[in-house]
Order: C-alpha cells, then sequence, then structure tokens
C-alpha cells in the first residue's frame, strides 16, 4: 500500500483504526451468534427434534445461498488434498453438528458452551504437538489451566451417566474443531471457500437421509409453531450458516486475529445467561469454578500466543 508524504497511514489501516467499533460491533455479533447456536441446539434436544432434522435447518439454507461460490472456487477445491479437504468437512460440517446436538441432550447450554470453544486451544496444541513438535506446547501453563477447568467440571459429574456422556461428545466435538482449525490454516481457504465446502458438501450429505425420512412420514420440523421454526432458521440457517462466518472475519480484520479469537471464551457466559430464562438452568457452584478455569485458560492463551 502507499502513504502520503505527510507520513499518513495506509488507507486501510487508517480505515481501520478510524472506525474501530465497526470491528467490536461486528465480533459482538459473532458472539451473540455463538451462543445463539448452543441456545438452538438445546431448544431442539428439549422440542425431541431429531439432529438430523436440526442439520437441515443449519445446512440447506447455507448451501443454497454459497453453491455459487462452491462452482466459482471449484479448481482452487479440486487442487485440494483430500486429508485437509475431509477434515474441513467432518470438523466444521454435518459430523460435528450430529455431535454437538447429540451432546446437547445430555447436558445443559452452559457446559457445552464451555467445552466445546473452552478446550479448542487445549486440543489445537495437542494435535499441532502430533503433527508438527512440541513447540505447539509452549504455552502449557495457559493449557493446563484449561485442562483444571475440564477436570473440575467432570469429577463434579462423575457418577452421572448422562452427564458424563454429553461431556464426552462435547469434547469430541472439540477435537474435531480443532482438526479443522489446523486444515483450514493448511488448506488456506478463504473463510467463503470453506463455508461453501461444508454447507454444500453437508447439505449433500444430508440429501439421502431426507429422503428417506420423507417415506414414513412428514418430518417433526414440520410440527414446530412458527416462532419455533422462524427461531432455528434465523440462528442456524443465517446466523450460523452465513452471518457469523462473515462477521468473524470482517472481526479479524478490523481487530486482528488474537482480540478476536478471545470471543471464544466470553460464549459460556452469554449463552448461561440466556439458558437461566429460556431453560430455568442454573450452573452449579463447582460447574462454574470449572468454567471460570476454562476461560481464563483460553485467555490467557491468547495473551501469551506470539
Amino acid at each position: 500500500m502507499s502513504s502520503s508524504a505527510s507520513g499518513a497511514l495506509p488507507l486501510g489501516r487508517a480505515q481501520s483504526e478510524a472506525r474501530p467499533w465497526l470491528g467490536w460491533a461486528a465480533l459482538a455479533l459473532t458472539l451473540c451468534i455463538w451462543a445463539g447456536f448452543f441456545i438452538s441446539l438445546r431448544a431442539g434436544a428439549l422440542a425431541a427434534l431429531p439432529p438430523a432434522e436440526l442439520a437441515l435447518i443449519r445446512f440447506g439454507p447455507a448451501g443454497l445461498i454459497f453453491l455459487p461460490v462452491l462452482w466459482r472456487a471449484r479448481n482452487r477445491l479440486r487442487a485440494m488434498s483430500w486429508r485437509p479437504a475431509l477434515c474441513i468437512v467432518v470438523g466444521a460440517g454435518l459430523p460435528y453438528f450430529l455431535v454437538a446436538s447429540w451432546g446437547m441432550r445430555h447436558a445443559p447450554v452452559a457446559e457445552g458452551a464451555t467445552l466445546i470453544p473452552g478446550t479448542l486451544p487445549l486440543f489445537t496444541a495437542l494435535l499441532g504437538a502430533a503433527l508438527h513438535g512440541r513447540q505447539a506446547l509452549a504455552r502449557w501453563p495457559a493449557l493446563l489451566c484449561i485442562a483444571a477447568g475440564v477436570a473440575t467440571m467432570l469429577a463434579l459429574h462423575a457418577g452421572q451417566g448422562d452427564r458424563a456422556q454429553g461431556y464426552a461428545l462435547f469434547l469430541l466435538g472439540s477435537l474435531m474443531w480443532s482438526a479443522y482449525t489446523l486444515a483450514l490454516r493448511e488448506a488456506r481457504l478463504a473463510p467463503l471457500e470453506a463455508a461453501a465446502l461444508i454447507s454444500c458438501v453437508s447439505l449433500t450429505l444430508l440429501a439421502p437421509w431426507l429422503l428417506w425420512q420423507l417415506g414414513p412420514g412428514p418430518l417433526k420440523l414440520l410440527q414446530l409453531d412458527a416462532g419455533s421454526l422462524a427461531l432455528q432458521l434465523a440462528l442456524q440457517g443465517l446466523g450460523v450458516g452465513l452471518v457469523s462466518t462473515l462477521s468473524y472475519s470482517f472481526a479479524v480484520a478490523r481487530l486482528g486475529a488474537q482480540r478476536s479469537a478471545t470471543a471464544g471464551a466470553l460464549t459460556p457466559v452469554l449463552a448461561s445467561l440466556l439458558a437461566l430464562p429460556l431453560f430455568g438452568e442454573r450452573p452449579e457452584t463447582l460447574t462454574l469454578l470449572g468454567m471460570l478455569l476454562v476461560a481464563a485458560g483460553v485467555l490467557w492463551s491468547q495473551r501469551t500466543q506470539r
């Protein structure tokens, strides 16, 4: 970029610093959508809505909207190795969504919203160490803080099989998302290209199930009242599937990756506040302690990142 003779900031940087509130607004919108993702999964579970039908809401609109993007990027996607492509689709597409949905049937919103995004730095570091060496564990004090928070939550519910199953699914979902994160970094796809690959392939995988499901009778999704269906479409179909992808990318461009990444640590706070009036879910004291340890570890890991 060029700058003026008077030594002014480059145009892009000047625009970014002149209106930082736009970045914060985009980050706040992303955080609300992430919290709403867990709220909508819990609402679907309490309504006995099959996870695959929730997945249809999540990937149906996004898959259709992103289809032109997928077509334009077809040559670039064909040139990708199959391993990162598989990790991207499995780690952030239909398989991840089904795992998170099943987990939300066994545990409250606050715990899912803590364990999935909160353990991402831990699993990403462990996978990175396995693939690239021990330098990925350089932030081990912060990772230990996250692990201590998870251990606290697991110890609290050690004798509760149903809750433990939910925790296991949440941790598996976090591991899948970590694999997606590393694969996305390797593939170097643009945000829209990655979103198109995830949404369109996931919708394609859902198509045979949809045809089979329509045989016995109508989808349970159609039995939802208009308000619930509109909420699910707004949160999953448009919010998570489309808006959060664009808003988070905009926030990173305005505020930087390190500052934007700390938003994940605030997801369980907002999700818990929403779950209290909506579902009457009040976290226990030790659960709150575990959540605080996980959030502190995430914030610490971002602060110490170079």
